[in-house]
């Protein structure tokens, strides 16, 4: 084996310790962070007056087209390299031209999701909880939501991933996403969406041009930018789908809408100096 190549392996090793230590980061973050607010009471009275400062975003809520009228759907992965257990911000991306993302561009809290449209727990997410944190906090300025693909149950997933990036393609993601897990909340367990029902969901959508996404979402054009986002998604830690980034604070699963609410709260108010 050749030297450069013993090098480049060596880099590697060392960067794929520094981002899976970051999983273990957000886990002992989040208990630290909360051992605090259980032994002090009166943070919850300093949140409480930390959130009537917060002042809302005023940037873009939505992706910037390029000029030909198509947005980057190949986008995916964190804002920066991740390198210690201190660049756990950058996983939120705040890129201006993420057609994944809605809410403004500078709100003071982004929302990382890892998600998969063949996901059970992603649909009640999607459709009960989801629908809430947009009236209370992104229309209002207050929060961003950035979509991460984690397709991890099977064909069926990696075929939902490239029709959600053929809709992203067209300026579409979320009124495709809507779609879908509306469906999708109504079946019991994994969905089992094939490509007609994907093109049910983009019609739905107002995809604008129906034959380009159905060749783009047959194609194989997202296949590298997918399998990144997987390999990205599981080099941080996160095994199991939803899981969410708010802030610096880890939560995993459809947790009920008081939890995001608190979690929200809590790192909306730790942005005021």
């Amino acid at each position: 084996m050749s030297r450069s190549r013993i090098g480049l392996i060596a880099v590697i090793a060392v960067l794929l310790v520094a981002i899976s230590g970051l999983s273990g980061y957000m886990i002992g973050f989040n208990k630290a962070e909360d051992q605090f607010i259980a032994d002090n009471p009166s943070s919850a009275t300093a949140i409480k007056a930390n959130l009537a400062k917060v002042k809302p975003g005023t940037g873009a809520r939505a992706a910037t087209a390029r000029p030909d009228g198509t947005y980057d759907s190949l986008i995916q992965g964190p804002r920066g390299e991740l390198k210690s257990q201190e660049d756990i911000e950058k996983i939120h991306r705040r890129n201006p031209e993420d057609p994944f993302a809605i809410g403004a561009v500078d709100a003071p809290l982004v929302i990382s999701e890892f998600s998969d449209f063949e996901c059970p727990f992603c649909a009640r997410y999607n459709t009960q909880t989801e629908p809430s944190i947009m009236k209370e906090y992104v229309d209002k300025g207050l929060v961003r939501i950035e979509w991460n693909d984690l397709p991890i149950n099977g064909a069926n997933a990696m075929a939902g991933a490239k029709a959600g990036r053929a809709a992203a393609e067209q300026g579409k993601f979320h009124e495709f996403k809507t779609a879908l897990f509306a469906e999708a909340a109504t079946k019991n367990g994994h969905p089992g969406f094939v490509q007609a029902d994907f093109e049910r969901f983009a019609a739905s959508a107002g995809v604008p041009d129906m034959e380009k996404f159905k060749a783009d979402s047959q194609s194989t054009k997202y296949d590298g930018a997918i399998a990144q986002a997987q390999q990205y998604g599981s080099g941080i830690g996160i095994s199991g789908t939803p899981a969410f980034l708010i802030g610096t604070k880890f939560l995993s699963g459809a947790q009920p809408w008081e939890t995001f609410e608190a979690a929200i709260a809590e790192q909306l108010a730790a942005t005021v100096q």
